[in-house]
């Protein structure tokens, strides 16, 4: 298994389990509350989160597709794939907070594209 494929292994296993342990702790009731402040804060985080994210994936993808070598197209790779973990993460951490889901939900399946928008080997 190339290490490519190890990563992205990695990475989705992480944010799922992230997300199952969200779930076991906000249904056991073992979790924080937040203030209208802060959740409004995390709201303007999470919009300039998921900017940088897509900003970044755009600029990437247009980089790896000019890069000219295999390697520094797989190094270009994973620091999309790590933004799509970041989106991810953070809505987990949302999750954890608040209770809501609505910013995992949208940063799994935002992850699961970069993975599949950025191939493990350049074909």
């Amino acid at each position: 298994m190339s290490p490519a494929v190890l990563i992205r292994m990695a990475m989705l296993v992480g944010v799922l389990m992230f997300g199952g342990v969200v779930f076991v702790l906000r249904r056991s009731g073992d979790a924080p509350g937040v203030t209208a402040e802060q959740a409004a804060a995390f709201v303007w985080i999470g919009r300039g989160l998921w900017a940088a994210a897509v900003i970044g994936c755009t600029v990437v993808f247009q980089a790896a597709q000019r890069s000219r070598n295999a390697r520094s197209a797989q190094s270009l790779h994973i620091v999309a794939w790590a933004f799509g973990e970041m989106v991810a993460l953070y809505g987990g951490v949302i999750w954890f907070l608040t209770g809501r889901p609505t910013w995992y939900i949208p940063g799994l399946v935002y992850l699961v594209m970069t993975l599949l928008a950025f191939p493990g080997r350049r074909e």
